[in-house]
């Protein structure tokens, strides 16, 4: 994918910590944080630019599971993903607001998170992702889960929201709107959730922070 360089980006590489100290207090008292608005706008905006350059060619239906485990399983969810590189700059501001918050997190609450990925996910009207974790526990090396809205002008009746459980007996969970600039953060072992159907297009980030789990020395993930 060419994107022309957006020179634009490079003075604000210098991150405002203050959203970073509201997602760590959440994290300690609830493990979960929403934070509506809170992505910087200036974010929101090149990773609204990079999705728009992507043509469906570059985009490939979801699955689950990982390495010789993975599976397509439309019936579970149906969404279009594309992994994000950094080759753009856009993509690459993106992955460094990331990094900062990583090591925000790693200074204050020393979770030892060595690695992130993330991927653009499309959902076409109707779509949705049913109930599950991204890490079960003890068996993955998960550790934080990132998701970021792209919408304009998202209302209620669009539907899609993500839906946040405390645990498996939760069936009520907290609900967030997929709008321009929401972020959520929570760890990936916790929470169970879901991605509701929508009568229009959705876009959003989805990322996960990782700890280290090499073993004889081939790192995973690798960085």
């Amino acid at each position: 994918m060419n994107i022309e360089p957006l020179n634009r980006y490079k003075p604000l590489y210098v991150f405002d910590e203050e959203v970073f100290e509201n997602v760590v207090s959440d994290l300690v008292s609830d493990g979960v944080s929403i934070q509506k608005g809170g992505m910087p706008s200036f974010v929101t905006q090149a990773l609204i630019e990079c999705q728009g350059a992507l043509s469906s060619n570059h985009y490939s239906h979801a699955g689950i599971g990982r390495a010789d485990k993975f599976q397509h399983a439309s019936k579970i969810r149906g969404d279009e993903i594309c992994w994000i590189t950094g080759e753009s700059e856009q993509g690459a501001l993106w992955l460094a607001w990331c990094e900062a918050l990583k090591t925000y997190i790693n200074k204050t609450l020393f979770m030892g998170l060595f690695s992130f990925e993330s991927h653009f996910a499309c959902y076409s009207p109707g779509k949705y992702y049913k109930r599950h974790v991204d890490a079960f526990r003890g068996q993955g090396n998960r550790v934080l889960s990132l998701v970021t809205y792209l919408n304009e002008s998202w209302q209620p009746q669009d539907g899609g929201e993500l839906i946040l459980y405390a645990n498996d007996n939760d069936i009520n969970g907290i609900s967030v709107l997929p709008e321009k600039g929401t972020f959520v953060v929570f760890l990936s072992e916790k929470f169970p959730h879901e991605v509701l159907p929508s009568t229009r297009e959705r876009h959003s980030v989805a990322g996960w922070f990782r700890v280290n789990g090499s073993v004889n020395d081939n790192i995973d993930p690798p960085k």
